[in-house]
């Protein structure tokens, strides 16, 4: 079982909707999103400490019965071969999985939903689909993203779908056209950016969109959503 992983949670209480989670952490990310607050896990993850899949699986086994799930984010988690039969044992053992993505690799998102894998997808989009390759700094073609999409939105699986505003890259028009694409979905959330967490200096100095103006993307997004929030 090949799967790097770099960091362990032991619990979230709000990570998996109504849930107790632990959340285990992969490195690597095809995008090169300028606001990320992750870019350790992209630029340097190479001499971080790895803990190996069955170390960590033995850990997790006692828990069972206290803890209903594990989460497994990034990075990008998708892009690893060993996520699928790291997933197959979590399952097997009686966890019920969750899985952050970009959701720039349907046809390993494929392959998790024909299985059943994942209990839970959380859907992390950078941008309006027509402004990805500029946002996301990656060459990804929307249709790509559409289809991971329409993946996860006709699967069994729960599903939530993200997004965090940047000031200066975002603005209403991103979020109304996020919307309109993702229309019919059941829960949207609306994240507060956080400048200080950014390699970026540029990005560093900016002042995040205020709690009113995030209230404002909810409401403007809510008709499209059974649920909608700010985090």
């Amino acid at each position: 079982m090949d799967l790097p992983i770099v960091g362990h949670r032991k619990l979230s209480l709000s990570d998996y909707p109504g849930c107790l989670a632990a959340t285990v952490t992969v490195p690597g990310c095809n995008f090169r999103c300028p606001f990320c607050p992750k870019t350790s896990l992209i630029h340097h993850h190479i001499p971080m400490e790895k803990t190996p899949p069955q170390e960590l699986l033995e850990s997790l086994w006692p828990r069972l019965g206290f803890l209903d799930a594990v989460t497994v984010t990034g990075g990008e988690p998708l892009l690893h071969r060993g996520l699928p039969p790291f997933l197959r044992v979590l399952k097997y053992r009686g966890f019920k999985t969750k899985l952050d993505t970009n959701a720039s690799r349907p046809r390993m998102l494929r392959y998790l939903v024909e299985r059943n894998l994942v209990d839970y997808y959380s859907v992390k989009l950078v941008a309006p689909l027509h402004r990805y390759t500029e946002v996301a700094r990656f060459r990804v073609k929307p249709e790509v993203i559409r289809e991971s999409i329409q993946l996860i939105r006709r699967s069994s699986a729960g599903h939530e779908f993200r997004f965090t505003p940047v000031p200066g890259v975002h603005d209403q028009g991103d979020v109304q056209a996020i919307a309109s694409t993702l229309a019919g979905s059941r829960r949207f959330v609306i994240e507060s950016f956080r400048p200080e967490e950014c390699e970026d200096p540029m990005y560093r100095s900016l002042t995040p969109y205020s709690p009113v103006e995030l209230r404002q993307f909810r409401d403007l997004a809510a008709p499209y959503f059974a649920e909608t929030f700010v985090a």
